[in-house]
């Protein structure tokens, strides 16, 4: 048995230990208090745990009491679409006054199994990002027979209360929680003191309006691209002369993550201030125009992200937004960091805002 005190920054967290549990696993459960959006994708962008949960044999549940709102339940429909045989529910909770509050998670392995429980909620928070701590223990074959017995008892003594994502009851429960979310929000903004004792993680996380940046793409080596001293230190957090991962997920055009893209950055005293970005891998730069590229920050080391080519859906659009209302002289290229607003009046259908 092992515990994991997880350090923001640190490579220790609940999202690579759930990350190696899941591979190879063979079935299993989860159950947790409540989901954001940004963990429902941080998790589900895995290869490893997508394989695991579309087995229909490795059962998530979700609680629905607080934090999880219609934007997590959303994320919940898409990835079920996505993998049409995964077993998930969202816990109703029937009594009052008292929180449906697990973090635990079983995986099944040939030879017995894994379990991680602890404070960590499927929130982006949890996963990577908030201080917090898990234990891991590995099973005999014995106890993970124990361990299935008492979760099938617990899913049949509570059958009426796992309720699929379409459910009216879910979506009903969900909007309150937008609302609730909504007002502390408000509260915060005019320093309710009673309002921020009630700042759970996940209106923690919605709070921090996620800013955007929209990069035109210079000519640069084949699937690298260029963003400037400004943008690497003000957008991506890199300090001159020290080392930095960051981890971008390029959107899909149903809203979906492809696999987590890992990058070590350290920025040198130059012009030139790079990242590898897989979107690019391969792409011949335009020969008379520029990709564009527009990434939004989902935590504090996480970015979404979706490429636009010349003559593609959105490209028009945004070069439009930017030669409005941002002026250049010259080759230079445009790297400005923008809210969600203006992300949606440069381009409405943007994956980016599925979520």
């Amino acid at each position: 048995m092992t515990l994991t005190l997880q350090v923001p920054g640190d490579g220790s967290t609940l999202h690579a230990a759930l990350v190696a549990a899941a591979t190879g696993a063979t079935g299993g459960f989860a159950a947790f208090a409540f989901a954001t959006s940004t963990g429902v994708d941080t998790a589900l962008a895995e290869p490893a745990v997508r394989n695991l949960l579309d087995t229909g044999r490795f059962q998530l549940v979700v609680g629905l009491d607080a934090i999880t709102d219609t934007a997590a339940v959303a994320a919940i429909k898409t990835a079920k679409a996505a993998l049409p045989n995964a077993s998930v529910s969202l816990f109703y909770n029937p009594k009052g006054g008292v929180l449906f509050h697990p973090k635990t998670m079983f995986f099944k392995r040939p030879a017995g199994g894994r379990c991680l429980t602890g404070s960590g909620n499927l929130t982006l928070g949890g996963l990577r990002n908030n201080w917090e701590a898990f234990w891991k223990a590995d099973v005999s074959n014995a106890d993970a027979t124990v361990l299935e017995a008492q979760w099938a008892n617990w899913v049949a003594d509570h059958k009426d209360n796992l309720l699929p994502p379409d459910d009216p009851r879910v979506t009903a429960q969900a909007a309150l929680n937008a609302k609730t979310r909504a007002k502390i929000q408000k509260a915060v903004k005019e320093t309710d003191a009673e309002a921020l004792a009630a700042l759970e993680e996940g209106a923690a996380e919605a709070y921090s309006l996620n800013p955007f940046l929209i990069a035109e793409v210079p000519k640069n080596r084949p699937g690298q691209a260029d963003f400037g001293i400004e943008t690497y230190q003000g957008f991506f957090g890199v300090t001159i002369g020290k080392q930095r991962e960051v981890t971008f997920y390029q959107v899909r055009p149903d809203g979906s993550l492809a696999p987590p893209e890992h990058r070590q950055a350290v920025a040198v005293k130059s012009s030139n201030y790079r990242f590898e970005v897989e979107a690019l891998r391969g792409l011949q730069h335009p020969a008379d125009e520029h990709f564009i590229l527009v990434f939004e920050r989902i935590g504090k080391s996480e970015y979404r992200y979706v490429l636009l080519k010349p003559g593609e859906a959105g490209h028009a659009s945004v070069q439009k937004f930017l030669n409005d209302n941002y002026f250049i002289s010259g080759n230079s290229k445009r790297r400005v960091i923008v809210t969600e607003s203006d992300v949606h009046a440069a381009w409405a259908a943007n994956p980016l805002l599925l979520h």
